[in-house]
């Protein structure tokens, strides 16, 4: 009905995953041009710029689009609003329709209800604790009850939300960010958006990947084949969602985890300055970045960590670290941060280079490993002091927890503890190699007292350091 072409495929059905786009014939690719399966007609992708397009020619869209502010002007601010009018458009519960029938209308109502961890049961979320993906769903939802609530009070004097106001619910706000969340791609030339059709694709990380998606010369949304992919009639045409997310993000976006899956590859775990810091408000207030680290599993057997965050822990005022308060043109109080005669412009991520360019650069890295090494220690101590009860539950038909969610849910804690482990242990042979430091040592040395100390035992070393 929109000139959305389908060729050689069409929409069905994936055993244990659901909707899914399905091939109609045998296809064979090669390394020529790539074969196009779906083309979708620019005017079906929902992005940023489709919406603003739509608020010129709906006037009560428009009305609630403008009410928003700097929020309605982003990507997500814009379309999940933009949902949102669209299924109140064929509501039968309203006493009349406010705004205008378009193919999103059908769209929207066509969407499943997604089951993303934002819609588990308090017992489901339980499950969660020790994982990082149980404080990821609590700020999750605190972020969309602001949002909702900030909604509903911006909105309020226009005619939409007067037609809705008495059916309106946050569950409605949660269902359109799971629609936004869980189908939308980062398209090339056209940013973070919704595409109808092409989001039948389930996810295939890897090689396992068949096919992929572009904009072509148009404008237009096209699904291709892989330069030199087959697929056998009936099969299914994946897309990946990203190969770069780890299990907890997978989780957290799009519901699920893949049977297959060997690795947690990424989580982030939190931090918190010391209370005994004297520069613990100051290091919060300058902080430009998340406080905590990333692990990474590279895939070649070791484990890597990234956190700028990280370095503002490891270096104290006797060390050259201060902070100044300065008042601005305007009269304001504003922080400024400085390493040395260096102020710091570039936030904690100048800081890592600054202190990489310093003689003391091992004495600041086994810091940083021995902080990492002591947060991963604790989240596994709460992830392995949970696990018995976690498995311990009633789960399934006739309980509060569904099988999906439990089996989702023990996968994610096998797999992020396996890869808390690995890191444990790698952080640890990093900590032995930098205590052997020679400018480690003569930083205990200076430290201690002792003056050179060869022949003292590196993991000794480390734990005095420590």
């Amino acid at each position: 009905m929109n000139d959305i072409a389908f060729s050689c495929v069409t929409p069905g059905v994936s055993t244990g995953k659901g909707g899914a786009l399905l091939t109609s014939n045998d296809l064979v690719g090669d390394d020529g041009n790539p074969r196009a399966l779906m083309t979708v007609p620019s005017a079906l992708i929902l992005s940023l710029e489709r919406v603003l397009e739509y608020s010129k020619v709906d006037k009560n869209f428009r009305e609630v689009l403008e009410s928003l502010g700097e929020f309605g002007r982003t990507s997500r601010g814009a379309i999940l609003p933009f949902l949102l009018v669209q299924a109140s458009v064929s509501s039968p519960d309203l006493p009349e329709r406010v705004g205008i029938h378009s193919p999103f209308t059908e769209y929207v109502r066509s969407l499943p209800s997604e089951l993303l961890p934002t819609f588990w049961s308090a017992s489901e979320l339980h499950l969660l604790i020790g994982t990082t993906l149980a404080p990821a769903i609590t700020s999750k939802l605190r972020s969309l009850r602001r949002e909702y609530d900030n909604l509903r009070e911006a909105t309020e004097p226009t005619h939409w939300f007067q037609t809705v106001q008495d059916t309106l619910t946050f569950d409605d706000w949660l269902q359109v960010d799971a629609m936004y969340r869980s189908r939308a791609l980062d398209f090339p030339g056209i940013g973070h958006c919704m595409v109808p059709c092409i989001d039948l694709a389930n996810h295939a990380a890897g090689e396992a990947t068949t096919a992929i998606y572009e904009k072509d010369v148009e404008g237009n949304a096209v699904l291709l084949l892989r330069n030199g992919r087959s697929i056998a009639k009936g099969e299914e045409v994946t897309i990946t969602y990203g190969d770069e997310k780890g299990a907890c993000e997978m989780l957290f976006s799009y519901g699920f985890l893949e049977a297959d899956r060997q690795s947690a590859e990424t989580l982030f775990l939190s931090l918190n300055i010391p209370d005994d810091d004297p520069f613990r408000s100051a290091k919060s207030c300058f902080a430009d970045c998340a406080p905590g680290f990333k692990i990474i599993d590279t895939g070649n057997g070791e484990v890597d960590w990234k956190g700028e965050f990280v370095w503002l822990l490891c270096v104290t005022a006797e060390e050259g670290l201060h902070f100044d308060l300065a008042r601005t043109v305007d009269g304001e109080e504003e922080m400024q941060a400085f390493f040395g005669e260096n102020e710091l412009r570039g936030g904690a991520a100048e800081l890592y280079t600054l202190l990489g360019k310093t003689e003391m650069w091992d004495v600041y890295r086994l810091r940083a490993v021995a902080i990492v090494q002591q947060r991963v220690f604790e989240q596994m101590q709460v992830l392995y002091g949970t696990q018995e009860d976690a498995e311990a539950m009633s789960h399934g038909e006739g309980t509060e927890i569904r099988e999906r969610c439990y089996e989702q849910t023990m996968q994610l804690r096998r797999l992020e503890f396996e890869l808390l482990e690995r890191a444990y242990e790698d952080f640890e042979k990093q900590k032995v190699e930098l205590a052997g430091s020679e400018v480690v040592r003569g930083y205990l040395a200076r430290v201690n007292d002792d003056g050179d100390s060869p022949g003292v035992n590196p993991e000794q070393e480390d734990e005095d350091f420590s």
